[in-house]
């Protein structure tokens, strides 16, 4: 779960220019939701489809940070479904991101959660 948040978190520095990212977690019926949200360049509806896909590339500038593999949101899909959890991304271009992942609470023993 910490390469997923170093993943969201260094991709919402990344595309903040200016502005804000916002981290946030809560108990929510059951499960922990986490939400990675960002100010900056945002998505656009046909990189969204594709946004989960390996190799898959978006929204890069010349000069504007170190380039990556395109594995890193793939990656965090697949930590986040093997914790039998949940992540999805809402962006609007120009408005920024919101990544939200959720996962269920741990039973640590007999009727006790985490």
């Amino acid at each position: 779960i910490t390469e997923v948040l170093i993943n969201l978190i260094g991709n919402a520095y990344k595309f903040t220019v200016k502005g804000c990212i916002e981290i946030s977690a809560r108990k929510n019926d059951g499960f922990i939701e986490c939400i990675i949200k960002d100010s900056g360049i945002g998505i656009s509806p046909k990189d969204l489809t594709y946004l989960f896909s390996d190799f898959y590339q978006i929204g890069r500038w010349e000069g504007h940070q170190e380039k990556g593999t395109g594995l890193g949101l793939v990656i965090s899909k697949s930590i986040i479904e093997l914790h039998n959890g949940k992540i999805h991304v809402e962006s609007k271009e120009g408005k920024g991101t919101k990544f939200v992942f959720t996962l269920p609470i741990a039973v640590q023993g007999k009727g006790e959660t985490a």
